[in-house]
């Protein structure tokens, strides 16, 4: 084995570990490094959010170092660094022994992750921001977070519980796990299934064909390809006499060709053909006979699409969509308009909610705000002395507020509903709801009312304070989907 394959080995486990100990260990308050930072990697992710809301994010700086190693390397971030790409090579490895691929020379059909690509470019300048659907790390993240994390965080804690209760057995590891690396509290997410699905079946698809997302589907793929089309320093290949194939079938993105020219764009750079020892090569370096997209192409293609469209689209996105939220966003996000644009769905901030109220939503939002997060009351609230999601957004749809800030900002108006609250419908008294509002002064507050011939407090919103946290609907002892009180959007 290379040095170079080696590195790229021990780089891609490295990595892989670190993010997935990054992403697990996020939890408010913060125990290791912010999972954000992870997103800050991705171009195509922050390129597309700034692009469809219209503001730049300063992770563009950060971007633009893995911008520089594409053109310098090429598509070093796949082989290397992407973590959905490790899990998918992990795969592939535990099908080999099962399992022999045989290439045919690189089609036309390894364009079709660029079509996708222009496609959400052209909706992304038009407002509507759909790269998340497909995105690695995104993909990877709203796995992680929303699904496995909290399917791992249960199991662990059953077995621990079931050990203890019937055994006596662990009870210091528990709780030294629980109060360290799993989280105390148990939380569950809508389309839990849906991301599972999403996930795994790449995954699987890499047992039919290696890399089979990166080679056809990847947006982030796609981008960097666009970058890796003449890299600086290429592969140190040498021509084929032979045409045996044998590096052809090697390569797990299709890249090389029939005769041992190989397609930079293509190239991951995992190293498996420098592995190779042949003595069927000339002395000759590799040149690309076939180049996939170019940089020129792809950007006259775009760019007249995209300027053909731009101020038409524009325009009808901003009449046809309101500003004004239908569902309950969480502290600090922005208008709604932009906070369906900026936001990728990775499941950040729902995972740090420590109430878990934040849950994926739907159409609820239109069909642009799919995935989304909305604060469910009926599951939990915002805690009033917590501001960890907008800390963890990693393109800004959230902002980061302080403390301070965070406890004045309004994202809902509680509403009594008179026919259902137990003071005002059936005049017996019932101070739930004031007693758990956490505003310093009670948003909550009490008139004298006559009920059924009844002299009863009555609870009554002071509009002035009251920032809809939604702990008083989530805590009214009225059970089913209508409460007493009501936390209505802004």
């Amino acid at each position: 084995m290379s040095k170079l394959k080696t590195a790229r080995i021990i780089t891609q486990l490295a990595v892989f570990l670190f993010i997935a100990a990054a992403f697990f260990l996020l939890s408010y308050p913060f125990k290791f490094v912010n999972a954000r930072d992870f997103f800050l990697s991705s171009p195509s992710l922050v390129a597309f959010a700034a692009l469809s809301a219209q503001y730049v994010i300063p992770a563009f700086l950060i971007v633009l170092i893995f911008v520089i190693a594409a053109l310098l390397l090429g598509r070093v971030f796949c082989g290397w660094v992407c973590p959905y790409g490790a899990v998918m090579d992990f795969f592939a490895f535990i099908a080999k022994p099962f399992r022999k691929w045989k290439e045919s020379s690189p089609s036309k059909i390894l364009m079709s992750k660029y079509v996708l690509l222009l496609l959400f470019l052209v909706l992304a300048v038009l407002g509507f921001q759909f790269v998340w659907i497909f995105e690695p790390i995104t993909v990877f993240s709203r796995f992680y977070n929303l699904t496995f994390y909290p399917f791992i965080n249960a199991a662990v804690d059953k077995i621990f519980q079931y050990a203890i209760t019937n055994h006596n057995l662990g009870e210091g590891i528990y709780y030294f796990l629980r109060d360290n690396i799993f989280d105390a509290r148990q939380s569950s997410f809508a389309y839990s299934l849906a991301f599972f699905v999403l996930f795994m079946t790449p995954v699987l698809l890499a047992l039919y064909k290696r890399r089979f997302w990166c080679r056809y589907v990847c947006p982030l793929g796609a981008s960097l390809g666009v970058l890796s089309v003449k890299p600086v320093f290429k592969l140190n290949l040498q021509k084929c006499k032979a045409s045996c194939g044998k590096c052809e079938n090697m390569c797990r993105t299709n890249a090389i060709k029939h005769d041992g020219t190989y397609i930079p764009s293509e190239c991951v750079m995992c190293m498996d053909c420098v592995d190779l020892q042949c003595r069927q090569r000339e002395d000759l370096k590799v040149k690309s006979e076939d180049k996939g997209v170019t940089r020129k192409q792809f950007l006259f293609w775009g760019g007249g699409v995209l300027a053909a469209l731009y101020m038409a689209g524009r325009k009808t996105y901003a009449a046809g969509h309101k500003s004004i939220a239908p569902v309950i966003r969480p502290p600090g996000a922005i208008s709604e308009r932009e906070f369906k644009q900026a936001c990728v769905r990775c499941g950040n901030c729902m995972k740090v909610c420590v109430t878990n109220g934040l849950q994926p939503i739907m159409t609820e939002s239109g069909i642009d705000g799919i995935w989304t997060p909305k604060m469910d009351n009926y599951i939990g609230y915002c805690e009033y002395n917590c501001n960890a999601c907008g800390h963890v957004c990693p393109t800004q749809a959230i902002e980061a507020l302080s403390m301070e800030e965070k406890m004045k900002r309004s994202i809902g108006r509680a509403e009594i509903i008179k026919d259902i609250c137990i003071p005002w419908r059936d005049g017996i008294s019932c101070l739930v709801c004031e007693e758990h509002c956490p505003v310093p002064d009670k948003a909550i507050k009490f008139v004298p009312e006559i009920i059924n011939g009844k002299n009863v407090d009555v609870p009554v919103i002071d509009l002035e304070l009251c920032i809809g946290c939604g702990v008083c609907q989530n805590k009214c002892p009225v059970e089913g989907r209508n409460r007493g009180i009501m936390v209505r959007p802004l």
